[in-house]
């Protein structure tokens, strides 16, 4: 009697080629959700830099490089926010900006597009499995 094994093979696994984690720099000043935002990332097998300080951040985007800065703007004053993201995507225009927040006003939304951040995550509606899916998303995973 003869078996027919069906075998799933990746092909990236058979070239030769070096797979390259995609950085993710998380600025998140809970320890606890920074923590879980890290985890998930991780498992799915992003290379996560989390900063909890504000000082810190300019520090972390030059030596980290990433392709995504995840950006918490609770607990910060919105001129602030909106004038520190412009500045930053003047400085590194390739770093991809998502903001999260509660119930943000649609007139603060306006002002962080406009600024150039490419998508927000209002926390009250969704789910930390939700950071993957939109990180994903804008590299086109």
């Amino acid at each position: 009697m003869s078996y027919i094994f069906k075998q799933k093979i990746n092909l990236k696994d058979l070239a030769a080629l070096e797979n390259a984690k995609n950085k993710v720099l998380l600025y998140q000043p809970e320890e606890y959700l920074g923590a879980l935002y890290s985890h998930y990332l991780r498992f799915h097998n992003f290379d996560v830099k989390h900063c909890q300080d504000i000082a810190n951040l300019k520090f972390h985007i030059e030596n980290f490089q990433p392709e995504i800065l995840i950006y918490s703007i609770e607990g910060v004053s919105t001129p602030s926010v909106i004038a520190s993201l412009a500045t930053l995507k003047k400085h590194w225009p390739n770093t991809t900006v998502v903001t999260t927040g509660f119930n943000t006003d649609a007139q603060i939304l306006k002002h962080l597009l406009t600024a150039g951040v490419a998508s927000h995550i209002n926390r009250c509606h969704s789910r930390p499995e939700d950071i993957v899916t939109i990180t994903k998303t804008l590299l086109n995973h």
